[in-house]
């Protein structure tokens, strides 16, 4: 049993596959050589005797043809000869070339013919005979001067002789056309079943050829293909494959059902570093929260710091002037360090607000109240505010084409225009003119708010709404850089957008739009999941292009 186990599995193996695939092709070589050796020899033989037999053949009969002829001719010219000497040569020729026929009757004598041939050759070999008898006879008569007698034997016996002879030769010629053209075909037709034949073999060797190589392709190559892509893909960690081939009792499957091994091991591998790979990130992902809290709550101790030194030492300042100057002081100028001391009081708050807003927008407390309101109210009281704490002028244009009823949070809504017209100011000229323009479009009231200040940088405009981003060229103007970033979370869970065109030393023109009922509004954590839900309404108080375009101004 051992014993039969060990064969069976040597006459799996792939050398001994490989040396019977060798075999059988060296065989299959072997066997087409003889084959067409044979058949090749066949077609040399049939094509010999062709040449021997009917090519001598014809060249025999041909000269005789021509030499019984020429012999003919030769009777007549010695017939015609009247002086001696060239009588004796006229007989001479005659009887050379008689002799010449002679030798070539013999030649054809000693070919091979079949019974018709040799027959129709007896035949014609007999009248020829009597023929060159007759002939005998008139060269006779010529030499013994008896001319008119050999005229008649020339124009008698010799005539009908020679025409009987001339007939016999042309039934064996035909005799001899017949038959060689007949072997002519029978070996070209042997020739075409060889070539066929050899055809055959050539097409059989092909096809075991192409046999072969595909049982080598898909016993062999194909095998080895997809075990080495296996491998590959286990070398990059990629372990998403099956491996194939695992059953079968070769080399082969040896080598898929390692491969299974090594690929189970690679798997269990590949966990446990993603399992230790997670780990480092959750203790990374900790550390690095606990920098970011640490420098936040560093930058907001600074930032703090810095923000209330500047209003709290000009609050300070002016109340210490009041009462430096409480006896000699006018009313004017009591009123104008009491503005200046509600202007601090004011950007105090602002920065209490900000800071409000974004711890509040951090734990995700900053939820809208949506409910009906008079936004030309709010935003006339908004301008009156403004110019009540001394900030600057602000020229209003169509508040009052506004609906007078819209639904939002006032509140929310009040911190986002009250900040704008802030920015406005802040980042203006003294005594410049801010513009306040309200018109609505479509179910959308739109409200632009344009300074004449410093401008943003074109490449900072895509930043501004970015938490803690502040300008470049902003200078030691305060601010905590939170303000646009509320405003902006603030607009779009009204379903509003904010819209933002700047050009550097020319101004700035912030566009909130704002559709007129937002009584389904999203909280401030649905805003960036759950957008969606307004795409339709904001959509009509959205401007080409979207809610995030932004343009420069011109002009």
């Amino acid at each position: 049993m051992h014993q039969t186990r060990t064969l069976f599995l040597l006459c799996s193996s792939l050398p001994c596959k490989l040396a019977f695939i060798a075999v059988l092709f060296l065989l299959a070589i072997i066997a087409v050589r003889s084959l067409s050796l044979d058949r090749l020899s066949y077609i040399h033989a049939v094509s010999g005797a062709v040449q021997s037999h009917w090519s001598g053949s014809i060249r025999t009969i041909g000269r005789v043809s021509q030499g019984i002829t020429t012999a003919r001719a030769e009777e007549a010219e010695t017939l015609l000869q009247r002086d001696s000497p060239a009588v004796l040569t006229s007989i001479s020729n005659l009887q050379r070339t008689l002799s010449t026929i002679a030798s070539d009757i013999d030649l054809y004598r000693t070919i091979p013919h079949d019974s018709d041939e040799a027959r129709t050759f007896d035949r014609f070999s007999k009248i020829w005979s009597d023929h060159v008898r007759s002939v005998k006879a008139i060269i006779a008569l010529v030499q013994s001067g008896q001319r008119d007698e050999a005229t008649t034997v020339f124009e008698t016996d010799a005539k009908a002789s020679f025409q009987a002879a001339e007939d016999a030769l042309r039934s064996l010629v035909d005799l001899t056309e017949t038959k060689s053209n007949a072997a002519r075909i029978a070996a070209g037709e042997a020739m075409r079943r060889a070539q066929r034949f050899v055809s055959d073999l050539i097409l059989s060797m092909l096809t075991m050829f192409i046999a072969l190589t595909s049982y080598l392709w898909y016993s062999f190559s194909r095998p080895l293909f997809s075990l080495a892509q296996s491998m590959r893909l286990l070398a990059s960690n990629d372990t998403g494959f099956s491996i194939l081939f695992g059953g079968r009792r070769d080399e082969i499957g040896d080598v898929a059902r390692s491969l299974e091994i090594f690929r189970r091991n690679t798997i269990e591998l590949l966990e446990s570093r993603k399992s230790l790979v997670n780990q480092a990130n959750v203790l990374a992902d900790s550390l690095e929260r606990e920098r970011a809290l640490a420098a936040e709550q560093r930058n907001f101790i600074r930032t703090v710091s810095h923000e209330l030194r500047t209003p709290l030492t000009s609050i300070d300042g002016n109340a210490q002037r009041l009462l430096a100057t409480k006896a000699q002081a006018n009313p004017s100028q009591i009123a104008e360090r009491a503005h200046r001391i509600r202007a601090a009081v004011f950007q105090i708050i602002s920065l209490v607000a900000s800071f409000t807003g974004a711890m509040e927008m951090a734990d995700g407390q900053m939820h809208p109240r949506v409910r009906p309101f008079d936004l030309q109210r709010m935003l006339r009281d908004l301008q009156g505010y403004y110019r009540e704490i001394g900030m600057g002028d602000i020229r209003e244009e169509g508040i009052g084409d506004i609906p007078g009823t819209v639904t939002g949070d006032p509140e929310l809504l009040y911190y986002a225009f009250s900040n704008l017209v802030s920015n406005a100011f802040k980042y203006s000229r003294d005594s410049s003119i801010v513009k306040l323009e309200v018109k609505v479009v479509g179910a959308c009231v739109e409200v632009t708010i344009e300074d004449q200040g410093l401008g943003i940088p074109p490449e900072e405009i895509d930043r501004v709404r970015e938490r803690f981003f502040r300008g470049s060229n902003v200078g030691s103007r305060p601010g905590t850089g939170v303000g646009l970033y509320l405003v902006d979370i603030i607009i779009r869970q009204h379903g509003g957008s904010l819209r933002i065109e700047s050009q550097i030393g020319k101004g700035t023109r912030m566009t909130v739009s704002l559709p007129i009922d937002c009584a389904g509004a999203l909280t401030l954590e649905d805003a960036s999941e759950q957008d969606l839900v307004y795409r339709g309404r904001r959509r009509d108080c959205e401007p080409p292009g979207g809610s995030t375009e932004r343009t420069r101004l011109h002009g």
